[in-house]
């Protein structure tokens, strides 16, 4: 794998994060970090590009499983339903 660049120019190995993940995984931050910012749950935007409504009839019952399912995850049922969306379209 190549290095990594982010945006501000620091470049990032497969070694880098290999460390790094051994770290988060004992629950430790790797040398030198720190957290940034509060931790966000759900997945962040595909894209830059804006956002539409998308509607769909569906069952009751397949909508209150919607519920149910985004509830025991702790999100909306926005996000789950676009959760589950986003992850269907990678994974096909």
């Amino acid at each position: 794998m190549d290095p990594i660049k982010t945006i501000d120019g620091k470049v990032v190995t497969e070694e880098m994060l290999d460390r790094w993940s051994e770290a988060l995984d004992r629950d430790e931050w790797p040398d030198g970090e720190h957290n940034v910012g509060d931790i966000v749950v759900g997945c962040p935007p595909s894209s830059v590009e804006g956002s539409t409504v998308l509607s769909v009839k569906i069952p009751i019952s397949i909508k209150r499983a919607l519920e149910s399912r985004a509830k025991t995850r702790g999100q909306s049922i926005s996000e789950y339903v676009r959760t589950v969306i986003v992850e269907e379209l990678v994974h096909d």
